[in-house]
């Protein structure tokens, strides 16, 4: 139980852990022989002079989520996802890997495709390559990191039948508060009088109403989350796999069904996403010297939602905008606000989405020991078509508001704001088309002489996208050799160069060479070690490299004009004008990151694992147009070319620890942290030149604003309007227009004037620090799995429609419990709140958290039981997902603080779930 505290305090200070990649400890001394997958092939762990981290796809099914990015956040090492968006269908992220410069590459079966059209069942491993080594092969494409996605195949074992169910709810995770009539209409007095207006106040009598709910239809008091959104919503995942095989034919099929959906509370379109899967793959031996590999996935989606449903209208009308309905059957609205939530959900129809995806790859396995004994070649074509169809039939409702009450405030007469207008017919809306096909060709050799152990890769890659009303296709070509030389099992190199090419820039620029260059040593295999009985492994990796971008619009460089506005000619002829859009950069050249990784990992004492990692990247040649450096006489905007001018750097550590141990025969344990810290730098930005003024230097994601000192009293404000203030003065407003009670902001660099000479860095847009906490329990047939995952040194600045209230904005619950982190939130006003609503420290908090990410408890009956009723398997599981939240901030998720504001929430997930294997 030591260890088990142990590796529960290093977690909690922040320690990271990735169990994900370490085995039980029965297969901790021969982690050099385990054999690992890398891009274009395989290696040997010992023999890896990288970095990367892994999963199982079994590990994620304990997570109940139909979005495979969603069961990923938290897993592995350095894998920044947070979620924008719950809305069903939608696979929206804000994610990177180890830092917020640069994106990271999705490769699934050796081909980039976006993961969001893949069931968790699919997913036979994922594995995070992070060094410059690992990455050097798939040419062209510089990235944080590659993900790199390995599909289920069959196995050489007898034939077996699988059968996955899962089922249960989601309920938003937290939803924004608002003010209710009563509240509102007092406040909103209270803003009138704070802006010294006295037309538009709320009479007694309103105030009496809306507190009393005496007259609902003239004074109305609606709780728009409550009455149009759901407790809860369904999820169901149905899935099926079948494969086996023999000594010469391996065969595997999955079928999937996806579903969830229908938040709100009214219709019979309520937003519910579908989706079916199925892929079968065949490995087959033709002889001792041809291998075939098959493979072919269809996705169909289909998703419906209401005709004009938006987040935005609960949280922007006011609760006594309008009665929902001024009669039985009639809607009600006002001229401005024609958004009835009650009539987007029932009458104006639907949106319907229908995605088709059909993938399909063939390979060919070659081996040539009849040329030279170790050689292979192994070609490979892929292609994929994506289609994404959106059909829309939009009615237009009537919409009505009362022109006159009697005594008791019930409708007398009635206004028509708006007059019914239904569809006859869908319209398309937008129509998404893709196409992508790739070619690899792979010439392998591989020996061992002795003490010396040799591999070598010649891979071509080539690849086409092509994607509808695009006038270019994307192209990439590579030609990269990977070389591997170990000595005596212990002291490897390997290097590896690229020869890559993209049509986004001129033929004379387009093609370069990159190079990549690793060294590690086995330290545990010395003679020295031998006998040092609490050390079973010690490995120490170093990595070198230089990565080109050719991640950019394709033809870049060429000119490009377009047609613009009209213009008359003898008051009668419409000639259209042709304007540039841009213009002619030959010398556009490849953006560049040269990228440094030094790691150490050990296993001791049979037991534990650690590993520790330091990166650093620096990016240069970043296309710019310079607008802020080029004088404007030489034009702006479209009239500048593209350069190749930007720096950003960023570096950081990892950390790694993990704990696995058999208590018992009945009882096991495993137990991981990871952390993962990093910081980005600005080396070189396109900015005014002032020696005043200057963000080089600063972080890619600092946040930039006031720092706030108080607020104004009566007589500091007197003495403003008098000229006789020594306080400094906005620059940003009419300092006459300040009242007492407003922010006052701190004169910095003390020349009396308030503008961007007095802002300072005061906080960070990004996390610097993403951590896991990843716990498996083993006892006779129950297990349990539990993950933690966080964010820390993240700051929020509080700006959007539910922190910054002011003007026209709703109401939200702020003004009564200030904001987060301790501020009351300024007074109130009908203006825009110029001073006030300045970026400052004022409305920073700290955005950092941690989440219970996921729980889920299993029950696997007995081998004696379950064979009674003809199965090998069959385990009965719970799940929940966002059981826990821990963070400063409390009316909205920390993860996104939109979410339920102008986009779906995210949710907590409670779901029963079967799997038999027959």
């Amino acid at each position: 139980m030591k260890h088990i505290f142990l590796a529960f305090l290093a977690s909690v200070c922040s320690l990271d852990m990735a169990a994900q990649t370490i085995p039980m400890p029965a297969d901790t001394l021969n982690l050099a022989d385990q054999e690992v997958n890398v891009l274009f092939g395989t290696q040997k762990y010992g023999r890896f002079v990288g970095n990367m981290n892994s999963i199982k796809g079994d590990d994620l099914t304990t997570y109940p989520a139909l979005m495979v990015n969603e069961a990923l956040a938290g897993r592995l090492p350095g894998l920044f996802m947070m979620q924008n968006n719950g809305e069903p269908g939608e696979n929206s992220f804000t994610s990177y890997i180890r830092g917020n410069v640069g994106g990271y590459i999705t490769l699934i079966d050796g081909v980039e495709r976006p993961l969001g059209t893949y069931d968790i069942d699919q997913i036979e491993e994922i594995r995070v390559l992070k060094d410059p080594v690992s990455k050097a092969l798939y040419g062209g494409r510089t990235s944080n990191g590659i993900i790199m996605i390995t599909t289920k195949r069959g196995k050489s074992i007898e034939s077996e039948f699988k059968v996955n169910v899962q089922g249960g709810i989601k309920m938003p995770s937290r939803l924004p508060g608002y003010l209710n009539s009563y509240d509102f209409a007092t406040r909103y007095n209270q803003a009138l009088a704070n802006d010294n207006i006295s037309v538009g106040a709320y009479t007694q009598e309103a105030l009496n109403a809306y507190k009393n709910h005496s007259m609902p239809y003239k004074y109305p008091d609606v709780d728009y989350y409550d009455q149009f959104l759901n407790n809860s919503m369904n999820i169901m995942r149905v899935n099926a796999e079948y494969y086996g095989g023999n000594e010469r034919t391996v065969y595997f099929i999955h079928g999937g069904y996806q579903n969830e959906g229908g938040l709100e509370a009214y219709g019979d379109k309520k937003t519910n996403f579908n989706a079916f899967t199925l892929q079968g793959n065949l490995d087959t031996r033709f002889s001792d010297k041809i291998l075939l590999h098959a493979n072919a996935i269809g996705y169909i989606g289909s998703k419906q939602s209401p005709g004009d449903f938006k987040f935005e209208t609960l949280s922007s009308r006011y609760p006594n905008a309008y009665p929902i309905l001024v009669g039985r059957d009639s809607i009600g609205g006002t001229s401005s606000w024609r958004d009835n939530p009650y009539a987007e959900q029932t009458q104006k129809g639907y949106r319907k989405e229908n995605l088709v995806m059909i993938q399909a790859d063939l390979g060919l396995e070659f081996k040539l020991d009849a040329i030279t004994k170790g050689l292979s070649f192994k070609p490979a074509f892929s292609m994929d078509i994506f289609h994404n169809q959106q059909l829309n039939k939009i009615h237009r409702p009537a919409i009505y508001n009362i022109s006159s009450f009697d005594s008791y405030g019930n409708p007398l007469t009635f206004n028509t704001i708006q007059t019914q207008q239904l569809a006859t017919s869908q319209s398309m809306g937008t129509s998404e088309y893709t196409n992508r096909w790739a070619f690899t060709g792979i010439m392998a050799y591989e020996r061992q002489f002795d003490k010396h152990q040799i591999n070598t890769d010649l891979v071509y890659y080539l690849a086409k996208l092509t994607t509808a009303e695009q006038l270019y296709d994307n192209k990439i070509q590579s030609l990269g050799l990977r070389a591997n030389y170990t000595f005596n099992g212990k002291y490897t190199v390997e290097g590896v160069l690229n020869y890559t090419g993209t049509q986004s820039l001129h033929p004379d620029k387009r093609f370069k060479i990159f190079p990549a260059a690793g060294v590690s040593w086995l330290a545990s295999g010395e003679e020295f070690l031998k006998d040092v009985s609490w050390l079973d492994y010690l490995k120490l990796n170093a990595s070198w490299g230089i990565m080109g971008d050719g991640s950019m619009d394709p033809n870049l460089w060429r000119e490009t004009w377009s047609a613009g506005g009209d213009y008359s000619f003898n008051n009668s002829l419409q000639n259209k004008l042709v304007q540039m859009d841009r213009p002619e950069s030959k010398n556009l050249s490849w953006p560049k990151q040269r990228e440094i990784d030094l790691s150490i990992e050990a296993n001791i004492l049979k037991h534990f694992y650690g590993k520790l990692t330091w990166f650093d990247y620096l990016q240069t040649g970043m296309f710019s147009q310079r607008t802020n450096l080029m004088p404007g006489i030489l034009g702006g905007g479209e009239f500048l070319p593209y350069v190749n001018f930007g720096e950003t750097a960023l570096r950081g550590i990892e950390v790694e620890l993990a704990y696995a141990a058999r208590i018992n025969k009945d009882m096991s344990i495993r137990v991981g942290t990871h952390l993962t810290y990093s910081k980005s730098e600005r080396k070189k930005v396109d900015e005014l030149p002032d020696p005043d003024y200057s963000t080089v230097g600063l972080p890619n994601d600092a946040i930039l604003g006031y720092k706030a000192i108080g607020t104004y009293t009566q007589a500091e404000i007197d003495a403003i309007k008098a000229g006789t203030s020594n306080l400094a003065l906005p620059s940003y407003m009419d300092p006459n227009e300040l009242k007492a009670g407003n922010i006052k902001y701190a004169d910095i660099n003390g020349d009396k004037v308030l503008n961007k000479y007095d802002t300072k860095v005061i906080g960070n847009s990004t996390p610097r620090i993403m951590y896991g906490l990843d716990l498996t329990l083993n006892y006779k047939g129950f297990e349990l799995n539990m993950l933690f995952s966080g964010y820390g040194k993240y700051d929020r600045l509080l700006n959007n429609t539910y922190y910054q209230v002011y003007s026209t904005r709703k109401y939200s619950d702020v003004l009564v419990d200030g904001l987060p982190n301790g501020n009351p939130h300024p007074m109130l006003t009908t203006s825009s709140g110029t001073n006030d609503f300045q970026t400052s420290d004022y409305w920073i908090v700290n955005g950092s958290f941690l989440k219970l990410r996921n729980a889920a408890l299993s029950y696997t009956l007995p081998n004696s039981v379950s064979k009674h009723i003809f199965m090998k398997n069959l385990k009965f599981s719970l799940y929940g997902t966002n059981l826990l939240t821990f963070s400063k901030i409390k009316a909205s998720d920390p993860e996104s603080l939109n979410a339920g504001i102008n986009q779906y929430p995210l949710f907590t997930t409670l779901a029963l779930g079967f799997s038999a294997t027959f």
